[in-house]
């Protein structure tokens, strides 16, 4: 689990510059003891398990077919579209346990990548041994904060966090595991358990978290089969299984697991924006034949950002939303930095009103940003459709 980075990444959907609170977040992330992860595994088997523990409660399933340059995967987590953990097609999973408090900076050369690195990584690497040289060649800054769980098909496993300053890699291959529930953890899988389903649910109910922080979902991933056993409510019986290369084959979908057994019936839910691979790559820029309307963007982002807002700009009722909340959104816009360029990437009119699509690219962050003027040419709605950290801002935002 990797649940901080879900707040810092969340996109909140509200009509306004509220919806980029994300650069702040990531200046300051938090950390929780949370989460519990374990593999199960002997010569012929291999399970992956997790309780995934945090606030949010809009828990996700989501599936990302394989592409030219990555393959299938599952991947969990909340609304944000932030992958907390996954299984792909050939048989690798990870998770995230958070809580720890390890002094660490990235070397140098270490490269960033685009977007979580954990979906890099799990997209990109069939094996354990894969993954460990794809975390010794990229950036993930988190370490200091977090450790990841990655296995494969095999039994192998590693553990990847932050020791005495460094890097650090524990692989293994027999049953183990760590997090919340290290206790009772531990006490199991002295009994060397056999890689069931039946017996890893047995340890995940021992090891739930209580609590508004507590248990939002629970899995098991057969590393072989690409068999999938979800509990959307861990303290109920209920489950749902899945097979990921079934999955796979009904396209990119997703699932609501607190509705998940009536989607699982139901026509496949297209993926949201934020859960698909690189959204702002699909939109390309237009010729700007109205100058005028971009600069008055400009100008509103910047004295949005400037703490000099203007009522005129804006529609009657859109400033009465944006009016109290002036300082709130100064301080959100200073945390992705000045703003680089402005590109129009769509264009649209409807009944009195006109749309604008454009890709803001901050210091920190790149934005897809929606304006809609009225007939006057004010203001009548501003909305945050997507964004994406800027490969390398991580660790600048954290500095």
């Amino acid at each position: 689990m990797n649940d901080p980075k879900s707040v810092i990444r969340q996109l909140l959907m509200t009509p306004g510059f509220a919806a980029v609170v994300v650069a702040l977040l990531i200046a300051a992330p938090l950390r929780v003891n949370a989460c519990t992860i374990f593999v199960l595994t002997d010569a012929e088997r291999a399970l992956f398990f997790n309780n995934e523990d945090w606030f949010n409660p809009a828990t996700r399933l989501w599936f990302v077919p394989a592409g030219k340059d990555h393959l299938g995967c599952a991947y969990l987590g909340f609304d944000n579209g932030w992958a907390q953990g996954g299984l792909n097609t050939a048989g690798l999973a990870f998770d995230w346990v958070s809580g720890f408090a390890e002094k660490y900076e990235p070397d140098p050369k270490l490269q960033p990548v685009r977007g979580n690195p954990s979906e890099r990584m799990i997209e990109s690497c069939k094996t354990v041994e894969e993954a460990i040289a794809f975390y010794s060649k990229y950036r993930e800054p988190d370490f200091a904060r977090s450790r990841i769980l990655i296995a494969d098909r095999t039994g192998a496993s590693v553990v990847i966090g932050a020791r005495n300053g460094k890097l650090h890699m524990a692989t293994l291959r027999q049953s183990r595991g760590f997090g919340y529930g290290r206790a009772a953890l531990e006490q199991e899988l002295a009994k060397s358990p056999a890689p069931t389903v039946a017996n890893g649910v047995a340890i995940l109910r021992a090891c739930l978290q209580p609590g508004d922080g507590g248990t939002k979902y629970s899995n098991a991933f057969d590393l072989k089969s690409g068999d999938m056993v979800l509990f959307p409510f861990p303290r109920r019986d209920e489950s749902v299984t899945f097979n990921l290369a079934a999955e796979l084959a009904k396209g990119p979908h997703y699932y609501d697991l607190a509705k998940v057994r009536d989607q699982f019936t139901a026509a496949p839910q297209p993926l949201r924006n934020n859960m698909k691979r690189f959204y702002l790559d699909e939109f390309s820029p237009l010729a700007d034949q109205e100058p005028a309307v971009t600069e008055q963007v400009r100008a509103v982002i910047r004295d949005s950002a400037n703490g000099t807002m203007r009522s005129e700009d804006y529609t009657a009722e859109f400033w009465s939303v944006l009016a109290p909340q002036q300082k709130k959104i100064q301080a959100e816009l200073k945390g992705l930095g000045e703003l680089v360029s402005l590109t129009l990437v769509g264009r649209h009119d409807e009944a009195a009103s006109r749309e604008y699509r454009y890709r803001a690219e901050f210091d920190r962050m790149v934005v897809l940003q929606r304006f809609v003027f009225d007939e006057q040419k004010k203001v009548k709605s501003v909305q945050s459709e997507a964004s994406e950290l800027k490969v390398g801002a991580a660790s600048k935002m954290n500095n």
